[in-house]
């Protein structure tokens, strides 16, 4: 209903008429047309984060392991449920500031902090060299949504398929890869010890 008609043009009578219940549960689950609101965008967000299912860095290269998580997030951040989710956070957000920042810490925010432990990780064994993992997961995340999502969201185009999707994340992964890749393991010793 949100997706249809907005914030502002659902009302709880085309939530109950859609879904059954009463106006008298809605209310005593959720408190208003507001909390309703917020707690969907909650539950989606957390929903959506929890099936980007991230990989393991262990065992793994880093190329492996960024290419993994850019495929599986882009393919979230271009399906249809998380682009209504996207939209309805962007045209409430001034007005409910709260919701916009419960979906970004519960969605965005938790994402750039699993990477953020990755790439620190990959710093550690010294195969990355960042002074700012988090930033750097940032710009990493900034990068896989590159202006593909914007187009998806803005409805200029349908979500990218598969093919896409790969030759979308293989550049993003690259480009950051070949910045912040520490010099040993970019130009690796000749000749051993």
């Amino acid at each position: 209903m949100f997706d249809q008609a907005g914030y502002g043009g659902a009302s709880i009578d085309d939530v109950i008429e859609r879904v059954g219940g009463s106006r008298r549960a809605i209310y005593s689950l959720f408190g208003s047309k507001r909390e309703l609101f917020a707690a969907m965008v909650s539950e989606l967000s957390s929903q959506a984060v929890d099936a980007v299912d991230l990989p393991e860095a262990a065992g793994q290269s880093v190329e492996a392991v960024l290419m993994e998580f850019g495929r599986r997030y882009l393919q979230l951040l271009t399906d249809p449920t998380t682009v209504s989710l996207y939209r309805a956070i962007v045209a409430e957000g001034t007005r409910f500031p709260e919701l916009a920042a419960t979906f970004f810490e519960r969605g965005p925010g938790r994402l750039a902090g699993h990477i953020a432990d990755i790439l620190t990780e990959y710093v550690r064994q010294g195969v990355l060299d960042l002074a700012d993992c988090r930033l750097a997961a940032e710009h990493f995340d900034g990068m896989i949504r590159d202006d593909l999502h914007f187009r998806v969201v803005l409805g200029l185009r349908p979500p990218p398929d598969a093919a896409e999707i790969e030759r979308s994340v293989e550049t993003a992964v690259r480009l950051f890869l070949d910045g912040c890749r520490a010099p040993a393991a970019t130009h690796p010793p000749a000749g051993g010890p």
